[in-house]
């Protein structure tokens, strides 16, 4: 019998088990759940290679060198979002690199403490975890993941985009194979339809007896551990009903696996970079392909890429050398650093085609996913947060009307009358998004995220 019962020994009965997955075949008549996706780039970007060509339907995005090119097979599921700010950081006293990561999905300004960056509160896809029909609909509420950590400590700022209430950075997943490891480690193998019934039975037995257990208990509690057990108590029975809805067999362990596990040193090896980066990709459409979470982040550093036969530091050789040299030597970098942006475009195709690989309903797991791609600057020889690249891709349930690009701010530089301080007139906040995209989720209704200045929803998006 469960003579003490908290959060902490519910959470611990459950860990192991595979209680709040929805293990089985979901109905063909089901409406499939919608999935979060934030993926965060480096080093912002070269505008004119950015930024498409022609009208909002009609856009190009495979002229000469443009670094959306590989995304242009999943053009009907872009939203090209052009001229969003980072308002937050430049009108509240932060600019350059060690911002954008804080507020890319928080919305906050930047605090100070103990020499490190954190926002004022919880980001995006930490709200999203907590929602019950969200993060608590699934065994993992979310899934935080970075390819290449590069030395760094896990908790700098350079590599951490998700944070909790409590504005604490949200640790990630470095190596695959701990992820493959996490997901799928005590599922049924393949092709024992036994097994898996008998995995099943356990897990109905076991949710059973934790109801029954603290059914009991709940005469013996004060009122506010009434209210505690009670809130256990639902999270229960939403575990029963997933469970009976299943189906016999659930979901059962994915034949493939990372080929092995990665030891510190591969993991900081920048030739299995792209390697690594793919894996994470691919773990994430098997992982809502068994529906076992339905948020996720990935961060992707920036470190030199040899493959590319790019060895420089990206960071202070290419991004922040732009603008520098004669006309021959600015273009010379410029397309170097469209060589870098155009391969991280490259891996979000990727992700979009595992994606849509994945067969739900009438479609596929893409048209039920939003992913929200977001840049550490704009332009990088200025430190820039003004014009920051972001692209919304999947097809948002049907909640965006996608396959358009959208110049938010055409024909202004809010910055030509700005004088360095205080509100500049004509920008679009980020924050914006975030609000749209939280609505879109169902949270409840909000009309700001993170900072109270920037109010309302992202105009033009359904």
């Amino acid at each position: 019998m469960l003579t003490n019962l908290s959060r902490r020994s519910i959470l611990q009965a459950l860990a192991g088990t595979a209680l709040a997955a929805p293990f089985g075949a979901k109905a063909q008549t089901q409406t499939p759940p919608l999935r979060f996706i934030a993926l965060f780039t480096p080093h912002g970007t070269v505008p004119e290679y950015w930024v498409p060509r022609g009208g909002e339907t009609n856009f190009d995005i495979t002229y000469p060198n443009s670094i959306l090119a590989p995304l242009d097979k999943h053009r009907s599921r872009l939203l090209i979002l052009d001229g969003l700010d980072y308002r937050v950081l430049y009108e509240h006293g932060t600019m350059g690199h060690e911002g954008a990561p804080v507020t890319f999905l928080t919305g906050s300004k930047v605090h100070m403490n103990g020499g490190e960056e954190f926002p004022g509160g919880i980001s995006l896809d930490q709200e999203l975890a907590q929602a019950a029909h969200i993060g608590g609909a699934t065994r993992f509420r979310s899934m935080n993941l970075n390819a290449w950590e590069g030395g760094l400590s896990p908790q700098s700022k350079y590599n951490s985009i998700s944070f909790a209430s409590n504005a604490a950075r949200m640790p990630f997943e470095l190596n695959p194979f701990d992820v493959y490891t996490r997901l799928f480690g005590d599922m049924a193998d393949p092709g024992d339809p036994e097994a898996a019934r008998r995995a099943l039975a356990r897990r109905r037995s076991l949710v059973d007896f934790l109801i029954k257990d603290a059914s009991r208990l709940r005469g013996r509690l004060g009122t506010n551990e009434r209210q505690k057990l009670d809130s256990h108590l639902q999270a229960l029975r939403d575990m029963e009903k997933r469970l009976e809805s299943s189906g016999l067999t659930g979901c059962s362990k994915p034949t493939w696996e990372p080929a092995h596990n990665y030891n510190q040193y591969e993991i900081t090896n920048l030739d299995l970079y792209p390697t690594l980066v793919q894996l994470h990709m691919q773990l994430i459409a098997r992982a809502f392909a068994c529906d076992l979470t339905r948020v996720v982040t990935l961060f992707m550093a920036g470190p030199p890429m040899p493959w590319l036969d790019i060895n420089e530091d990206v960071h202070h050789n290419i991004a922040h050398m732009l603008d520098s040299g004669d006309a021959s030597q600015r273009e010379a970098t410029r397309l170097r650093m469209v060589k870098v942006q155009l391969w991280y475009t490259q891996q979000v195709a990727y992700l979009m085609d595992q994606l849509a690989a994945v067969p739900e309903g009438n479609g596929t797991a893409l048209d039920n996913t939003v992913i929200l791609w977001g840049n550490e600057l704009a332009n990088p020889a200025g430190h820039t947060g003004v014009g920051v690249p972001m692209v919304l891709a999947g097809g948002a349930g049907g909640r965006f009307r996608m396959g358009r690009y959208l110049r938010l701010r055409p024909g202004v530089d809010p910055l030509s009358t700005w004088t360095g301080s205080g509100i500049l007139q004509g920008a679009v906040a980020h924050n914006k998004l975030l609000v749209s995209i939280a609505n879109a989720f169902g949270l409840p209704k909000r009309t700001t995220f993170g900072h109270p200045d920037y109010i309302g929803e992202l105009p033009g998006l359904v």
